[in-house]
């Protein structure tokens, strides 16, 4: 049985509703706006001890929302993979012949349907891939998993549903059908990483370093065509742990990697399952 709720936010115009959110927490109106954002702390206990500036240094939710952390707040595992964000990793499994991905307990969508590229899907056979929920009290700076170097990124209009747990487990298709930003990494020997950002209710946006031109849910990138693809012009590499992107406002994160990384790693993720990463943590 659809909840009222459900039924509320199917019949709600989700982007433009998400765009309007957008512009109010980022307005900057004298008592107004740092109310808000005191509101806004105080409501989700966020952390401010870890962050670059102390409260009253941003001047409203949307700034606080992407606040940095002081240096060395998250220290980078001496490991191949470790977590891009904070957050709980949700779901993990090994791909079949069929790239089945577990949205939630009866729920179930294909790397390809994610992805809208049979081709790129197709290099990730034999791999796995890990779901990871970032609530709203968490860090939502994105960083690299891996080091390596940029091979290209790719937009998937769509939606903005909820990712919340009622969401994942009521909207079918879900991460297929919400707008994501996915950036294509390759390490040092070959193997490759994608990083799935996906996209949510209020506000909406997800940036990232190596474009300015690719921010989600602001008017800047076509939203005609089932996906766009995206090239740098030149050399873009990452150390593993620095920073990639934003979400402002949401989100989650489905990292997916090959065959290779798999059977280097063959219990990656695996340990994590259900418990609270942090970025630079081993996964």
């Amino acid at each position: 049985m659809n909840t009222p709720f459900y039924v509320f936010m199917k019949l709600l115009p989700k982007n433009a509703a998400s765009r309007i959110f957008g512009i109010v927490t980022r307005l900057r109106i004298p008592v107004f706006s740092k109310l808000a954002r005191d509101i806004f702390a105080a409501h989700y206990q966020l952390n401010m001890d870890e962050a670059e500036y102390p409260l009253n240094h941003y001047r409203n939710i949307g700034e606080l929302f992407i606040r940095r952390l002081k240096p060395g707040a998250r220290p980078i595992a001496d490991s191949e993979i470790v977590s891009p964000v904070d957050g709980v990793l949700s779901q993990t499994l090994t791909f079949d012949s069929n790239q089945e991905m577990i949205q939630a307990k009866g729920k179930y969508y294909t790397l390809k349907d994610l992805l809208r590229d049979d081709e790129l899907a197709k290099r990730f056979d034999g791999g796995a891939f890990a779901t990871i929920y970032l609530a709203p009290f968490n860090y939502h700076r994105i960083h690299s998993p891996v080091k390596g170097e940029l091979v290209g990124a790719s937009y998937c209009p769509g939606t903005l549903w909820p990712v919340n747990v009622g969401s994942v487990e009521r909207v079918e298709g879900l991460f297929c059908i919400n707008e994501r930003l996915t950036s294509h990494i390759r390490l040092e020997d070959g193997s490759e990483i994608l990083v799935v950002k996906v996209g949510a209710t209020n506000v909406g946006r997800i940036g990232v370093v190596y474009s300015d031109d690719l921010l989600t849910n602001a008017g800047k990138i076509p939203r005609s065509g089932k996906r766009m693809d995206w090239k740098p012009e030149g050399k873009v590499s990452f150390e593993k742990g620095g920073e990639l992107g934003r979400f402002e406002m949401g989100s989650t994160v489905i990292l997916v990697v090959d065959k290779k990384i798999r059977e280097r790693h063959p219990d990656l993720f695996k340990g994590r399952l259900g418990q609270a990463v942090k970025v630079g943590e081993a996964l």
